[in-house]
């Protein structure tokens, strides 16, 4: 049924802003320590996988892949191999986040429940806590100070709000529920300040102050966002209609290009990255990763290598990037 819902709501849309005036919100240039960033459309790894599952690159070159069973695999990249799978009780490990420290935070979206791993130890007991919560994940970033920012998706019990819950990841409680959103969060950007932004299916934008929960902005669009990110000039970038991409000036809510090119969405496991160069980098569910000149909106480079409609896109520590579909994950050049 969950798995159903979110194949319908992917092709939905997002929309993006500048922000380097607006008080609430510092540059955006260094968001994420980011290596370089580079992409040329050459393949380096293809490997054919049986279907879809979260990833998340390790800074030791290492890959984290969720399933739909009880187990998180560790796949060694330069070989296309798993090396370890890390097992529990708990099923279907769908989100996923790093710690300062190093260890790996994984949301079980069966059991609502956050397991944190010591990937340091390999002898069987890397679990180190468990931490059982009411969300239904969708979404999780780990913020500057270690606390969780979970994103919630659909269930059917009435009380889902789909609020964002901001969680301590060492005692595990709640610090704070931001109320805004009223349907399934796709994704949450940190920003420098230590404010959020995030995008929804419920077809908004939004700016979080994170001291009172406050919602600062809110940029409405006809379709669900599904995913965001910063140009190095402060522009927000987001899917804007099906198919195409917005740029956006957060400050006055302007629209100042859309990109076309596309045939069908961009997907909404952060689809959209930008290059060191300053190009921007997405991924539709028409099989295809294009580069683009966000200064005048052309198509640098586009390149169809995937079987079927691409899911995620992520930055390895090399600079390389990795897409996954639910046929092949593939490390790009």
């Amino acid at each position: 049924m969950l798995f159903i819902f979110i194949l319908v709501i992917e092709s939905l849309t997002a929309e993006e802003c500048s922000v380097k005036h607006d008080p609430n919100i510092t540059s955006f240039d260094q968001i994420q320590n980011k290596p370089s960033i580079n992409f040329n459309g050459t393949v380096k790894l293809n490997i054919s996988i049986s279907d879809y599952s979260r990833i998340l690159p390790l800074p030791n070159g290492d890959l984290v892949r969720g399933s739909f069973g009880n187990f998180i695999e560790i796949w060694d990249l330069q070989k296309g191999i798993v090396k370890r799978n890390l097992t529990s009780s708990y099923t279907h490990p769908y989100v996923f986040g790093l710690l300062s420290n190093g260890d790996l935070v994984a949301g079980y979206l069966a059991n609502k429940t956050i397991l944190v791993w010591d990937l340091k130890k390999t002898d069987g007991q890397s679990l180190k806590k468990i931490i059982e919560t009411d969300e239904t994940f969708m979404c999780l970033t780990v913020l500057k100070n270690d606390d969780l920012a979970i994103g919630q998706t659909f269930d059917d019990h009435p009380s889902n709000l789909y609020h964002i819950v901001i969680r301590n990841s060492q005692t595990g409680l709640i610090k704070k529920n931001l109320f805004g959103h009223n349907f399934v969060v796709n994704q949450i950007i940190e920003l420098p300040n230590g404010n959020l932004v995030s995008c929804s299916a419920d077809n908004t934008i939004k700016v979080w102050n994170i001291t009172n929960g406050a919602v600062i902005k809110s940029i409405n669009q006809k379709m669900s966002v599904n995913s965001i990110v910063f140009l190095q000039n402060g522009y927000l970038v987001s899917d804007f209609d099906a198919g195409s991409i917005g740029i956006w000036n957060l400050e006055t809510n302007q629209l100042i290009r859309n990109l076309t090119g596309h045939s069908y969405g961009i997907c909404w496991n952060n689809c959209l990255n930008v290059l060191t160069n300053g190009d921007l980098l997405s991924a539709s569910y028409d099989k295809t990763i294009k580069v683009w000149n966000p200064s005048d909106g052309t198509v640098k480079f586009s390149s169809q290598s995937h079987k079927s409609s691409i899911c995620q896109l992520a930055v390895l520590p090399s600079g390389n990037i990795i897409s996954s579909s639910d046929r092949e994950l593939i490390v790009w050049n």
